[in-house]
């Protein structure tokens, strides 16, 4: 596959995530939380059943510290409880923002078996982490604010804190974005 920068029409924000790819890029459904309850998405207004399936990606678009760097969070939709509520894969919607407001959703295609290319550009400076489209992990060091990496991914990674010998792995760098 020939990439270059005409490729890409979409781009969207990077959650880390050592299992789930960068979704999308198309928004399939965005709202706002009306209540929290663990592993679940609640909105009154969500319309869900018919537009949502298992497997749909969900970040929470509220800034939380994932690892060392703060990014949206990420979850996959396991069930649809009802036209109001998702059962996701992990608990992500934990706490109102710091104005008491619930926190806006937005829902993606997943990206899974065939996935996506993805470019990255780095906001805030730092280390990066990520699966290369043919499966390669890579810790891209250093990589300044605007950079435009060429690698091609499918996904960046957390990463892990060295120990025993092992490198430190953490992506660091923050406001990421991946155009696809």
């Amino acid at each position: 596959m020939i990439i270059n920068t005409s490729t890409y029409t979409s781009a969207v924000p990077v959650a880390l995530s050592d299992t789930i790819n960068i979704p999308g890029p198309k928004i399939m459904v965005s709202g706002t939380t009306t209540s929290l309850t663990s592993n679940k998405l609640v909105d009154t207004n969500g319309g869900f059943t018919g537009s949502v399936h298992v497997g749909m990606v969900v970040y929470n678009m509220a800034q939380a510290r994932v690892g060392t760097a703060f990014m949206p969070s990420v979850a996959v939709v396991t069930s649809i409880d009802s036209n109001t509520q998702l059962s996701l894969s992990a608990d992500i919607f934990t706490a109102a923002d710091s104005k008491g407001n619930t926190q806006k959703y937005q829902i993606y295609d997943a990206n899974g078996a065939n996935p996506k290319a993805a470019m990255l550009t780095i906001g805030t400076a730092g280390n990066v982490f990520v699966k290369t489209i043919d499966g390669d992990e890579v810790l891209i060091p250093g990589v300044v604010a605007g950079e435009t990496l060429s690698v091609v991914v499918q996904r960046v990674l957390v990463g892990a804190v060295g120990a025993n010998g092992a490198p430190d792995t953490r992506t660091t760098a923050e406001k990421i974005t991946a155009y696809i």
